[in-house]
Parts: C-alpha cells; sequence; structure tokens
C-alpha cells in the first residue's frame, strides 16, 4: 500500500502476532474479534452506500390531513366528546351528601385539641431547633472538617426543641372553665 495511510487494526494486529507479540489480559483476544466483527461490519455499510440507490418511486411522507404548522384548527367546531370514555359521556346526577344536617358548630374534643397542640408546638420548636443545629452544624463541621456534624446537630437540636416545646405547650390543654352563672345583661 500506500505509506502515507496508516495500516488498519486487523494488519497491526497480524504484525504483532507474527512478531511474537501476545497480550497476558484474557480479554484482549475477545476484544480483537469484536473489533474484527465491528470492521467487517463497516466495510459491509461503505460498500451498501457506495452502491445506486434503487429508482423507486417515492411515497408521500405525510397525507394532506396532517397537521402543518400553517393549518389552523378550530378547536369549538371539533367534537370534544369522542375523546371520553362512554362513562363520562352519559348526563350523571350530582353527588348528594348522606350527613344529617346541623344547625350548630360543635367544637372538637378536648382530646383532639391536645393533640392538635402537640403537634403545633413540636413543628414549631423542631423548626427552630432545626434552624440552631444548622448554625452550630456548619460551624462545628467547618471547624472538624467532618461534614456529618451538620445533619447531626440539625436533627439534634430539631429533635430536643421540638419535645420540650411540646411539653410546654401540652400542659396548657386545660378545659375551659364553665360557665356557672350567665353573664349579666
Amino acid at each position: 500500500g500506500d505509506p502515507a495511510t496508516p495500516p488498519s487494526r486487523s494488519a497491526s494486529l497480524a504484525l504483532a502476532a507474527s512478531l511474537g507479540y501476545m497480550s497476558l489480559n484474557p480479554f484482549t483476544r475477545q476484544r480483537e474479534k469484536r473489533e474484527e466483527k465491528l470492521e467487517a461490519k463497516l466495510e459491509e455499510l461503505k460498500a451498501a452506500q457506495a452502491a445506486p440507490p434503487l429508482s423507486a418511486p417515492m411515497a408521500d411522507p405525510a397525507p394532506a390531513s396532517a397537521w402543518t404548522p400553517g393549518r389552523e384548527v378550530d378547536y369549538e367546531a371539533e367534537d370534544m366528546n369522542k375523546y371520553l370514555p362512554a362513562s363520562a359521556q352519559v348526563e350523571q346526577a350530582a353527588p348528594t351528601w348522606q350527613s344529617r344536617p346541623t344547625n350548630y358548630y360543635e367544637p372538637p374534643s378536648r382530646a383532639w385539641q391536645c393533640v392538635s397542640k402537640l403537634q403545633s408546638g413540636f413543628m414549631i420548636g423542631g423548626a427552630l431547633g432545626g434552624a440552631f443545629g444548622f448554625l452550630y452544624g456548619t460551624f462545628a463541621a467547618i471547624k472538624y472538617k467532618h461534614v456529618l456534624y451538620l445533619p447531626i446537630a440539625v436533627l439534634q437540636a430539631g429533635g430536643a426543641f421540638g419535645f420540650f416545646l411540646a411539653c410546654g405547650t401540652v400542659i396548657r390543654c386545660e378545659e375551659p372553665p364553665l360557665a356557672l352563672h350567665p353573664p349579666a345583661a
């Protein structure tokens, strides 16, 4: 061949094998076989591309009814019910509620009020403690060069503050005083 073009991979492998070069890697031969198959496929594809194309009539790529960028669609004129399932095309009655009508407000029970206070106390305390934990954890993580101080400090401080604030709000859970005497009018 031409001295200006480099030899192909298979030619260089054949030259290396003839000179006594053998790889100690057991996967090298498998890779070489795969490369030879790929080179053969590549040669077949190049030959197929070089062949003249068949002179077959080209089909219309898009029918006339297909959407084109310049075509406007009138959505109000089109019947969109054809896209709905059959069950949605039937007139249905409005849902009715089966609860008894009441004319007075019934406040939640004392237990639910206490649970609500406990929850809100824990959430506020956890948020406040998490903020302080984030500040301390950032300082500790930078000082001791260990990033795990940050989430540990956030969780510990948030849990501790949340616990104590929840306890503080629950001890104020008490029954409202009963009005023994009606207010003077």
